[in-house]
């Protein structure tokens, strides 16, 4: 009788070590793909910074370029940008 409860034990006791390797085994796969998910969300919003970036220096040197053929070349040579 003690034989048969001690196999039953330590089959309970298999399954439950294999269900928490498995279990921890399932949160390593899911944590490495929110991982990899957030890191490409964060190359996403990078590159989107860095294109909005661009985009706004090309529309400063368009507006400049505009002011200067309105009010001529030397416009804006006169301005100070030492605040201080």
């Amino acid at each position: 009788m003690y034989e048969y409860h001690d196999k039953n034990e330590r089959a309970i006791a298999a399954d439950e070590a294999f269900e928490l390797n498995t279990d921890k085994i399932e949160e390593a796969q899911e944590r490495e793909a929110i991982d990899w998910a957030e890191e490409e969300e964060r190359k996403e919003r990078e590159a989107a910074e860095a294109a909005e970036a661009e985009q706004k220096a090309k529309d400063d040197q368009w507006m400049l370029e505009q002011m200067k053929k309105e009010h001529g070349e030397d416009f804006g040579k006169d301005i100070e940008s030492d605040f201080e």
